[in-house]
């Protein structure tokens, strides 16, 4: 009996140590929420406050801003909450305004200059452009007043403006430039006073057709990556739960022939499925410095898998990126970083490989590209990062072993 109150006593300690972690790791969830609000809120006041700094400082140093039109990865913008769908969306006629090619142009290389919306997909920057109507303010007009709720955001195509806050003159602004988007970015109220110094020719876009013009491209490209992810067999099983989350972080790149997407020797952490096009995987030959053909990829193939790794039957094993996009890149998957650097699909058939590569390409450093994949003609990839390819579906052991398993028959 004892032995019995021993017992009985022991496993009370322990489920009151279980109660007090339960409690404890309740308390840091609260906490980390907490500071997740606060980030979010800092966030938010940063970006007021570079809308607000930036043109000043970038007048003062004479520096003229080129549109950026490297590949980087979507930005968030912030959208208040709608119960919209895709079905109802696509019934939402836009409203037109016709333009002349060259302010077309004007809109559209200002809306690539901005900070907050140069990383904006083309399809979007082209309905913004569409949607934009023009507005006319005399000299010495007060356009936005600081403090107001905005609802709009412009680009100037003629006139000279002053931007004022609190009463101090931050700079001037010309022709070719945004102002006004953080009203419908963020929902907030103006955080400066832009008052004309001329006569000003503008164009103008409400937050209502902004918003729609955001969500409805999402959606669409939403469903596209779902229906692309259904399409290839390794994720085709997974639940709707977790395809609907892979394809809130895939982005989008592209490539033109002859560009190179991954380098040998460079370090990587994304994996890429390939969406449209094809490319050619190459390796540089020690011994005589030629580049080696290994084989082609297609629409549903993949690579850049080299920085995951998996763990099988308790054992550590890389998997290159590589050598998986050898193997049977085209029916893999996206991203994590057991596949978990960024993902970009191509599409074409693949062909027969080298196995003595295959065997030297496993045998490289997880974090080194260990071959060089090069776009055989215009590319489109989907792109996952480690990080977002681990918490999503770093368990998927049967992706990663299918994969190895692949790699290890044709070494054979």
């Amino acid at each position: 009996m004892g032995t019995l109150r021993d017992l009985q006593y022991a496993l009370q300690e322990k489920i009151e140590e279980l109660r007090q972690r339960d409690a404890l790791i309740d308390e840091l969830e609260l906490e980390l929420d907490q500071k997740d609000e606060l980030i979010q809120r800092l966030q938010n006041e940063l970006d007021k406050y570079r809308s607000v700094i930036r043109p000043a400082t970038a007048q003062q140093q004479g520096l003229a801003l080129q549109p950026d039109h490297h590949r980087s990865k979507r930005q968030a913008i912030s959208a208040e909450p709608t119960a919209c769908d895709i079905s109802q969306l696509s019934h939402v006629t836009l409203p037109f305004y016709p333009k002349s090619p060259e302010s077309k142009e004007l809109i559209k290389d200002a809306i690539l200059d901005n900070d907050f919306m140069k990383n904006l997909e083309m399809s979007q920057i082209q309905e913004i452009v569409d949607c934009m109507y023009p507005v006319d303010y005399g000299n010495e007009a007060c356009i936005i007043k600081e403090g107001d709720v905005g609802s709009l955001v412009f680009v100037m195509e003629e006139g000279k403006v002053e931007v004022t806050k609190e009463g101090m003159k931050l700079c001037t602004m010309g022709p070719g430039k945004v102002f006004g988007e953080l009203a419908i970015l963020y929902n907030c109220t103006r955080t400066a006073t832009v008052r004309t110094l001329t006569h000003v020719k503008l164009w103008a876009i409400d937050r209502q057709c902004f918003q729609t013009i955001m969500m409805r491209t999402g959606l669409i490209k939403h469903a596209e990556y779902m229906d692309f992810l259904k399409s290839v067999p390794t994720f085709q099983d997974l639940p709707e739960e977790t395809l609907s989350k892979l394809a809130d972080v895939m982005e989008e790149t592209h490539y033109e022939d002859g560009e190179y997407i991954i380098r040998q020797g460079a370090r990587g952490d994304t994996f890429f499925i390939i969406s449209k096009g094809k490319v050619n995987v190459t390796q540089e030959d020690s011994a005589n410095q030629h580049a080696v053909h290994l084989r082609e990829l297609a629409r549903g193939d993949w690579f850049g898998r080299e920085h995951c790794r998996v763990t099988v039957t308790g054992i550590n094993m890389e998997l290159q990126p590589s050598s998986a996009s050898i193997t049977s890149g085209f029916r893999e998957a996206n991203k994590y970083k057991d596949f978990q650097s960024h993902f970009q699909f191509t599409s074409t058939s693949c062909v027969d490989v080298h196995p003595q590569r295959v065997q030297k390409l496993c045998v490289q450093r997880e974090d080194v590209r260990t071959a060089n994949v090069i776009a055989a003609e215009a590319v489109t990839c989907l792109v996952i990062d480690r990080d977002s390819f681990k918490h999503l579906i770093g368990g998927l052991d049967d992706v990663s072993n299918k994969g190895y398993e692949d790699a290890e028959a044709k070494a054979k």
